[in-house]
């Protein structure tokens, strides 16, 4: 590691080399402590994928206690709380990440997860409409709108918010499927079977 304004060579003196020795100690501490919160990130989301949410838990908490700004431990606490539906503690998570980075399009959708499943519809859709204007590819925002509109009857906002996620990912097979029932409800049978044919030729093709 190269010390600031360190460009030109420097002579080393016997004087020096403590200093030098402690100052690269510094670097391998700090590289190992990186390493160290790299690897704990990488266990707890293993164990949040393997539905092991206790462990996943606990080493993401241990990761945050040492890294209190990591929004992606904050955002997979979030989530993990959420699926214990222990929702007030998601709700919490959330807006922690949304105090750390109030551009966080993830933290607002996670958050918007929460008020839908406490059937506060509009500020579900407020938060996940947030979301996608945050970051216009988001394709889960996209999903999790659409469904939010399905249950608040709008259908055909439903239909663009689905729409809109295929633009950025055609190869949404459940997105595609979703979309072509949708459709058939709405009486667009004729765009539904456009739809539907398009998922079944992608299904064969792969």
């Amino acid at each position: 590691m190269r010390a600031p304004g360190s460009n030109h060579p420097v002579k080393m003196n016997p004087n020096q080399t403590g200093g030098l020795r402690r100052k690269q100690g510094t670097a391998n501490n700090g590289q190992r402590r990186i390493s160290m919160l790299q690897g704990l990130a990488e266990l707890a989301h293993r164990e949040y994928q393997a539905g092991d949410y206790e462990n996943a838990e606990r080493h993401c908490m241990q990761l945050w206690r040492q890294d209190p700004e990591n929004t992606g431990a904050l955002l997979l606490l979030s989530s993990i709380h959420f699926q214990c539906r222990r929702l007030e503690k998601s709700a919490h998570f959330s807006t922690l990440a949304i105090k750390q980075n109030p551009m966080l399009a993830e933290a607002y959708s996670n958050l918007g997860n929460v008020f839908k499943e406490r059937s506060q519809l509009q500020e579900a859709l407020e938060n996940y409409r947030h979301a996608v204007r945050l970051k216009p590819d988001f394709i889960d925002g996209y999903i999790n709108l659409a469904a939010a509109l399905v249950a608040a009857g709008d259908m055909e906002g439903a239909v663009v918010a689905y729409v809109s996620a295929l633009q950025y990912n055609p190869d949404l097979y459940c997105v595609r499927s979703d979309l072509g029932n949708l459709l058939k409800a709405l009486g667009r049978l004729e765009e539904a079977k456009v739809r539907i044919l398009t998922f079944q030729l992608s299904l064969i093709q792969n």
